[in-house]
């Protein structure tokens, strides 16, 4: 077992602008949370990692598979492992993402 400090996380500027906190993981699975500055785009990719996630603040227009939806606070979203999909930040976010498996290039070095 192991427990992980939010104050303890190390935050990461991946974009200007962009934060990126892991505050968990383990073998098969792991919580990252990001804050995206109004007007971020994170453009179509894929990657092998099951991604489930929710807006905890904010408005986050998502792209998933060529279907488009507008989430606020407190909507969640599922994107299949190797399924196209972007995220454009409407407002200030937050938002939570889950990983299965973990993503190396995400964990704290």
């Amino acid at each position: 077992m192991k427990i992980f400090r939010y104050q303890e996380a190390t935050e990461f500027e991946p974009v200007a602008g962009v934060k990126r906190r892991m505050l968990a993981c383990g073998e098969r699975a792991q919580i990252v949370e990001y804050f995206l500055p109004k007007g971020t785009i994170f453009p179509l990719h894929t990657h092998p990692h099951e991604q489930t996630g929710f807006v905890e603040r904010g408005v986050l227009r998502v792209s998933i598979d060529g279907q488009e939806y507008i989430l606020r606070a407190g909507d969640g979203y599922y994107i299949p492992p190797n399924v196209e999909h972007s995220t454009t930040a409407l407002e200030d976010c937050i938002n939570v993402d889950v990983f299965s498996p973990p993503r190396d290039e995400y964990k704290d070095r």
